[in-house]
């Protein structure tokens, strides 16, 4: 069995750890090392985990998940890195399912366990973007695209790197099978609420503004800005939205360094990620097509 390296990023989560970290201890799996990346904690984290024996990284400071979860790719070179966040109960038998699948399958680079009651059926099927809630992957992978963009900090980074994954010709599924128990926004509580409005706002628009081709740029994104633009007015939090609006349509430079990146690893002209998007679990198919969300609204609203 080859040897999986499962990350958890805590920041602040004493509580979370005392809840959870003991069934991911306890994971069936015989070849596994469970390493937590602290983000300057001062909630007396890095002492608890000692104290278990874990491997903790502490950073000196709150530098995102993205920026931790880097830090242990670039440390450990295991060819398989899960990745966890601190708030998910793990049954014994979550990981193994999901080795099975990316270890049978070289073009698989991430596989997403099942966190709530989604209608997936048991087989594993494609996914836009694989959420590291819980989630198995190919270090080396991501490391090939460049990781986690640190600059995104905290929301739509997985699906950033996901995007540059079906970009370079990988694919990512979800895994039925391997369920968990995920307490959604465990850590978010303990973040300012403006500045999670502000990154949810400006990390949504840099995405697309990254990834979309001339014609969406000029057709789709007007029409997505005007709609995110009058969502700011309503509360809360207005302010950091509108602040979260302006800061993506400065960032020139981020965008343009970001495209040529993009354009740098793209092996695969077809754009799964964009014909992905609107998956009844995922959404967002106004990202894809804005005549597609409106049929899709008004067809709910009639049920």
């Amino acid at each position: 069995m080859d040897e999986i390296t499962i990350v958890i990023i805590n920041y602040n989560g004493l509580e979370l750890l005392k809840k959870y970290l003991r069934s991911v201890l306890d994971t069936d799996y015989p070849n596994k090392e469970v390493v937590v990346v602290d983000n300057g904690s001062k909630d007396g984290s890095v002492d608890y985990l000692k104290s278990l024996g874990v491997k903790v990284i502490p950073l000196d400071k709150n530098y995102g998940p993205a920026y931790a979860r880097n830090v242990a790719i670039r440390t450990f070179r295991t060819k398989y890195m899960a990745f966890l966040d601190n708030d998910v109960y793990t049954p014994k038998n979550w990981l193994l399912p999901l080795f099975e699948v990316i270890s049978n399958d070289e073009r698989v680079a991430a596989c997403q366990s099942l966190y709530t009651d989604w209608p997936y059926g048991e087989e594993p099927r494609e996914i836009p973007w694989f959420s590291t809630a819980a989630a198995l992957t190919r270090r080396d992978y991501l490391e090939k695209v460049g990781g986690f963009d640190d600059y995104l900090f905290f929301y739509w980074e997985d699906a950033d790197l996901s995007w540059r994954l079906y970009k370079a010709g990988y694919k990512i599924l979800m895994v039925p099978r391997s369920k968990v128990l995920h307490e959604v926004h465990g850590t978010f509580k303990k973040l300012p609420s403006p500045f999670t409005s502000y990154l949810l706002m400006r990390n949504q628009l840099l995405l697309l503004l990254s990834y979309y081709n001339v014609k969406q740029l000029l057709t789709l994104f007007p029409l997505i800005l005007t709609a995110r633009f009058l969502s700011a007015f309503s509360p809360p939090n207005r302010k950091a939205k509108l602040k979260g609006i302006f800061s993506a349509l400065i960032n020139v430079n981020y965008i343009l360094n970001k495209r040529k990146q993009i354009k740098y690893i793209e092996k695969v002209k077809e754009n799964i990620f964009f014909n992905l998007l609107g998956d009844e679990i995922f959404g967002y198919p106004e990202m894809k097509s804005i005549r597609e969300a409106i049929s899709k609204r008004v067809i709910t609203r009639t049920r």
